[in-house]
């Protein structure tokens, strides 16, 4: 009996551990892949980006200057930045930062984006919304957004970090991120898991 319980404990370590992997692999690949192609449609309405990452907001300003949406919102915005401090450091078309830009500054982390991003689209009545966020950052910001907007359609645009290669960071610091933000993820899924059920 006891040898029996021993192999099963064995044998459910064993599956963990695989199990754990694969997740780990699954969610490593988006560092390799490219950003979704996105071409105009009338069926999008809008295009959300989460500060906080290196050309997150100029690549949504390129999306919505190509025609892609009808309006963005940037969320997680610092209070003191206005729409105009922003165009000082990206070239905006004018009228679309008066006609098409909105800024959100009441977000410090992801699920205050997240929050933030859904008054937004409810305020706006939207439908179909391109996020647009970092590749690590991604399937972490998906996951929140779906639990917060269950009704909205979401279409992934990351950006393409320079995390993998940068020769300045050591092969130890860039393993170090990737588990942090695994870790992130993880922690993210235990705790939507267990509010939302």
């Amino acid at each position: 009996m006891y040898k029996s319980l021993k192999i099963l404990k064995i044998l459910a370590s064993i599956i963990c551990v695989f199990v754990l992997t694969l997740d780990v692999v699954d969610f490593v690949k988006i560092f390799n892949s490219k950003p979704n192609i996105i071409t105009k449609s009338n069926t999008i309405d809008g295009i959300v980006v989460f500060t906080g990452g290196e050309d997150r907001i100029k690549t949504s300003i390129e999306l919505l200057s190509n025609g892609i949406a009808k309006r963005l919102f940037i969320s997680g915005v610092n209070p003191d930045t206005n729409k105009y401090n922003i165009s000082e450091q990206i070239h905006i078309n004018s009228n679309l930062i008066d006609c098409c830009i909105d800024l959100g500054s009441n977000a410090k982390n992801t699920f205050e984006n997240a929050a933030e991003t859904t008054d937004w689209i409810r305020e706006n009545e939207y439908k179909n919304i391109i996020i647009v966020t970092s590749d690590y950052h991604m399937k972490r910001s998906l996951m929140i957004l779906k639990n917060f907007s269950e009704d909205t359609n979401f279409f992934p645009y990351h950006v393409k970090s320079k995390l993998l290669y940068d020769m300045n960071i050591t092969k130890f610091e860039k393993l170090r991120i990737i588990v942090l933000e695994y870790s992130k993820y993880l922690f993210t899924r235990l705790r939507l898991f267990f509010e939302f059920n």
